[in-house]
């Protein structure tokens, strides 16, 4: 009976190079071990990882086809270069032991000196764990990352789902192609807003008064954000309102602990005229949260536009969590994601 462990048992292993010494990887049967891609790279802006290489036919390659294609279509240039993190092929994450990871490290390391990219884009949770040793691409995709290489080449890291993902689950395409529009202009073509972020705090009645004077009629849309003690709204307390016009942002510290304020009666009177103004849309994330907390408070707020639900609306493959949208759609105006 044929034997498919023997399959590679004669295959000479590729021992000669020093980093990879006592690498668990070299004692499996593959068609080759310490393939270093990087070589014949050359310098590019972009350079895009996959997880571990691919074999076919006596070959070995970063993306399979389909990949590939599915890169170039979404990516907006056709200027990168492609390799892997892990330089043997078909390894998975479960293969790849804390040891065996620092020894491959040192291939990734040579392979970013080779390209010597502004932008690194690691696909998938084992690029993302080679890389820059975090783990969870669900939850981290779209962010970005500071690398630095041990001779001072430093570059920003954008993990993102595979490709492999997106061709097994095509309702992911959208997010997939936006996270690399996203990351390509804001660091290739540096297109970054470079406008400050600035707010209020208001402690004193005046102004809460005078704000609520500006607002309780207006027709103008309004954000509001609340910050909880926690997650009971029975028993846990709104600590500060943020409140966004088109023009100034306000923050007021209702039942902070270190709020200046001694009748907080006064200040509930002032934001219950801003929230139930039936004139103005109230724009809020996850709005039934914060309204739960403002009705115990004995404040009704009207003319409800919830963004999470407004963005299921639109696409409901998408994730809706507030950085979610954050990243898709204000990647350019926030630094660090």
């Amino acid at each position: 009976m044929f034997n498919l462990e023997n399959l590679y048992s004669n295959h000479k292993l590729d021992e000669e190079n020093e980093s990879c010494v006592g690498c668990s990887i070299l004692t499996k049967n593959k068609p080759c071990h310490s393939v270093m891609d990087y070589e014949k790279l050359r310098e590019c802006d972009t350079l895009i990882l996959s997880d571990s290489l691919k074999y076919r036919t006596g070959a070995t390659f970063a993306f399979d086809k389909l990949e590939l294609k599915l890169i170039k279509e979404c990516f907006p240039s056709s200027d990168f270069v492609v390799a892997a993190s892990v330089k043997c092929p078909g390894v998975k994450e479960a293969d790849m032991s804390p040891d065996n990871m620092n020894l491959c490290r040192k291939h990734l390391e040579n392979t970013i000196e080779q390209v010597k990219p502004k932008l690194v884009i690691v696909c998938g949770n084992l690029a993302m764990k080679m890389l820059i040793k975090k783990s969870g691409i669900t939850n981290k995709r779209g962010k970005s990352y500071e690398y630095s290489t041990s001779s001072g080449h430093s570059c920003k890291v954008v993990p993102i789902l595979h490709p492999y993902s997106i061709i097994t689950e095509p309702r992911h395409r959208f997010l997939f192609e936006k996270d690399l529009k996203n990351a390509y202009e804001k660091y290739i073509l540096e297109k970054v807003d470079s406008k400050s972020f600035t707010y209020k705090v208001l402690t004193e009645h005046e102004e809460v008064a005078k704000l609520a004077a500006e607002l309780k009629d207006t027709d103008q849309p309004i954000s509001i954000d609340i910050e909880t003690t926690g997650l009971n709204f029975k028993k846990d307390k709104i600590q500060t309102i943020a409140i966004s016009t088109r023009e100034e942002n306000y923050v007021i510290p209702c039942d902070h602990k270190d709020s200046p304020f001694k009748d907080t009666a006064k200040i509930w009177f002032y934001l219950r005229q801003i929230l139930e103004n039936p004139r103005s849309r109230k724009i809020l994330h996850n709005a039934k949260f914060d309204i739960k907390f403002l009705i115990n408070y004995g404040i009704y707020p009207v003319n409800i536009w919830d963004t999470k639900i407004m963005h299921h609306l639109i696409d409901e493959n998408l994730p809706k969590s507030l950085m979610d949208l954050v990243k898709l759609y204000f990647s350019k105006e926030l630094e660090n994601l």
